[in-house]
């Protein structure tokens, strides 16, 4: 009786906030986790494009830094869900407009950048900065 008494206690504690609290803690680690790896992978990829030139070392520090700017970007939106603020969105959608001009510059630095799905990314990039315009101004 005891028993059924303190398990029905502690499943009262253990509500949907907590169980939400405990995923965001999890997902920020697993982002902080990444975040070290895109790190520790620049320092090495730049190490090892030294011999090859300026050219391939600065297109990979390029790519590297706008990848750590996405995980950055949504990091802070883990963050502020876990805090119970609305702009998770916002950090959302700068998140996406960052990896497409992440695949931007990649196809520029590649060389052939095909025209047609590079207007594509810039029609997305438009139609979310506009929603991004829309839900900030919105929130003034």
């Amino acid at each position: 009786m005891k028993f059924l008494e303190s398990f029905k206690r502690e499943l009262k504690q253990f509500s949907e906030e907590r169980i939400i609290s405990i995923i965001v803690k999890v997902i920020e680690a697993i982002l902080l986790v990444a975040i070290l790896a895109i790190i520790a992978h620049a320092i090495i990829e730049f190490i090892a494009t030294l011999h090859k030139g300026y050219e391939s070392m600065i297109i990979s520090l390029v790519e590297d830094a706008f990848l750590l700017i996405i995980v950055l970007e949504i990091f802070q939106s883990i963050v502020d869900f876990g805090k119970g603020k609305g702009r998770s969105v916002v950090y959302i959608m700068d998140a996406s407009i960052s990896f497409l001009l992440r695949e931007i510059i990649i196809e520029v630095f590649e060389g052939n950048p095909g025209y047609l799905i590079l207007l594509t990314y810039a029609g997305i990039i438009l139609t979310i900065a506009v929603g991004r315009f829309l839900i900030t101004k919105g929130k003034e």
